[in-house]
């Protein structure tokens, strides 16, 4: 069987994919490997690797880095790069985490692999499964809600581990805010390096909360204009230091155009 492959450019140091996702998903679903990374960088987390050549490295150890934030899709226009790297018929598009992971849980449904959820806080793992298990009845899965962690470490890292071999767990969703989860999945697989199974490990944010329906997510004409950054920082305007961010980014990008 001839796996496909998936394209990829550089922003800031940082590889970012930039297939569509359906493409993303076959990849997935034909891959021969038998571990496979996946993490959702956003103009953020570009920004903080600028300064953390560790996070830098964790990030472009994922086999795919989805490009989860209008920033990224803005920055790849500035280089020139849509143009460059991807037909006339395909729009360079941000693919958001919390979709994405929807998308493999309707795999793992459909072929019967058991799924973890890891991450979150006050229960909100466990909230997030049973909606899932709600739309795809024939999901398997468990949670874990591990409270403050510290980077890369879980005092019961032995406990997920053995959890994961005796369920036969075959996908990964860890929910702890980057750079944490990155730092954790990144120890967690150097644990189980050889699975008998293929397995994929995600890195999806605060996800479980927006599956769980804590966090609403903004309306689909404000996420089509590019505009659910927007939408989070009226509803959660103390988010306003973080949202600097995405300006310090943007000005990174220009200047790595004009260098």
């Amino acid at each position: 069987m001839i796996t496909m492959s998936i394209n990829s450019i550089d922003i800031l140091g940082i590889s970012v994919t930039t297939s569509p996702k359906e493409e993303i998903i076959s990849f997935i679903r034909t891959s021969t490997k038998k571990i496979l990374y996946i993490v959702t960088p956003n103009p953020e987390q570009l920004v903080y690797a600028q300064k953390d050549n560790h996070f830098a490295q964790i990030l472009n150890d994922a086999d795919i880095a989805l490009p989860d934030g209008i920033g990224l899709v803005l920055a790849m226009r500035i280089l020139g790069l849509s143009s460059v790297l991807c037909p006339m018929s395909y729009v360079l598009r941000r693919i958001p985490g919390v979709e994405f992971m929807e998308d493999l849980v309707a795999m793992a449904a459909e072929k019967g692999y058991p799924v973890a959820l890891i991450g979150g806080r006050g229960g909100v793992a466990g909230e997030a499964l049973g909606r899932l298990q709600g739309r795809y009845p024939s999901l398997h899965g468990w949670t874990i809600d591990p409270g403050d962690v510290d980077q890369g470490s879980l005092d019961n890292l032995g406990d997920v581990v053995d959890k994961i071999r005796e369920t036969k767990t075959r996908i990964v969703f860890v929910g702890l805010g980057a750079p944490k989860q990155e730092f954790f999945i990144h120890r967690l697989m150097s644990y189980v390096l050889h699975p008998t199974s293929p397995m994929v490990f995600m890195a999806v944010g605060g996800s479980f909360d927006t599956i769980a329906g804590r966090v609403r997510r903004a309306p689909l004409l404000v996420r089509g204009l590019g505009l659910e950054w927007l939408w989070r920082l009226v509803r959660e305007p103390w988010r306003w230091r973080r949202q600097l961010a995405l300006l310090k980014f943007l000005w990174l990008v220009v200047c790595r155009k004009l260098a």
